[in-house]
Formats: structure tokens, C-alpha cells, sequence
């Protein structure tokens, strides 16, 4: 229980990360819709455009958007002008760029965690990490994916009242 956030064994446990997580946090396409994942290869199972080819996907529709935090269109995964206070994107600036086994990765001032923008390519945002590069696997590190399925992943449960 020493480990839990709040020393006690109702607390929160491995906030730092381990896995990476699926998060509600989309790009919107130029036409103001959120992105039904990268490509028809690689959908989120909603309905709407694709961010990286032409069409669209069908699926079940996104849900309300109170339920999820939307990003404006960019191509660039470090566009970091399209972040939002309040979701961990905001407040966790500036950011640097780190070298790791020639591996380069931007990393904010937040315990140094990796920083990554959703894009085109890469339209869902996931959290956590794999702690193959330190940075990576911190609470406040963040990751673009195209909604493919990743080894390793989880979700964690969060009750909201």
C-alpha cells in the first residue's frame, strides 16, 4: 500500500506508466470530424474520414464530444501548438529533444517524459509507455497510434463523478 498515490490501499497504483494506454483523445480531419483511424488498414471501429488516405470508415458513431478531447488537423506529429490545458498536453511543456541510442525523442519538462502529437498518420493519442526507452514509460508521456492493436497494452479504470 506504501506505493499507491495516496500511501493508503484505496490509492491509484503504477501511475507511472509500463504499458501503453488507449486514450479518448482524437485528431479531428480538416473538415472538423474526428478521424475514423489512419487508413481503411488500420481503423478505430468508429465511423467518419480517414486521417491518411481518402474515404471513410464505417463503425459506430464516436460518442458525445464532452467524452473525448479533440486536436486540430496536422501532419506533423510535433505540431505541439494543438495542445489543450487540462489534459496533460498543456501543462506539460517545454519541450527538448533527447538522444538515446541515436534514437531521438522529444521529452517535456515533466520528468522528462516522451512527448509525441497525434498526426495524420497516427490520429489516436495512448499514454504510458513500454519502458524499453525510460522516457517512454513515465505518467506523463504521451504517443500517437493509429488505432492498431499494440502488445503490451491496457486500459486502467477511471471512475469520474
Amino acid at each position: 500500500y506504501l506505493a499507491s498515490t495516496t500511501n493508503n490501499i484505496s490509492g491509484i497504483y503504477d501511475m507511472s506508466g509500463g504499458r501503453f494506454e488507449f486514450v479518448m483523445g482524437i485528431m479531428l480531419y480538416t473538415n472538423g470530424l474526428p478521424c475514423a483511424g489512419q487508413s481503411s488498414e488500420i481503423p478505430n471501429g468508429f465511423s467518419g474520414p480517414y486521417c491518411n488516405t481518402s474515404g471513410n470508415a464505417t463503425g459506430i458513431s464516436f460518442p458525445e464530444k464532452k467524452y473525448y478531447d479533440s486536436y486540430l488537423y496536422a501532419a506533423s506529429r510535433e505540431r505541439f501548438d494543438r495542445r489543450i490545458l487540462g489534459d496533460a498536453t498543456g501543462e506539460t511543456g517545454p519541450f527538448t529533444l533527447m538522444t538515446y541510442n541515436s534514437y531521438q525523442r522529444v521529452i517535456n519538462s515533466w520528468y522528462a517524459d516522451g512527448m509525441t502529437f497525434v498526426s495524420n498518420g497516427q490520429p489516436v493519442f495512448i499514454r504510458g509507455g513500454t519502458p524499453v526507452i525510460g522516457s517512454e514509460a513515465g505518467l506523463f508521456s504521451t504517443d500517437y497510434n493509429g488505432y492498431s492493436p499494440i502488445k503490451g497494452s491496457a486500459y486502467r479504470i477511471v471512475l469520474a463523478i
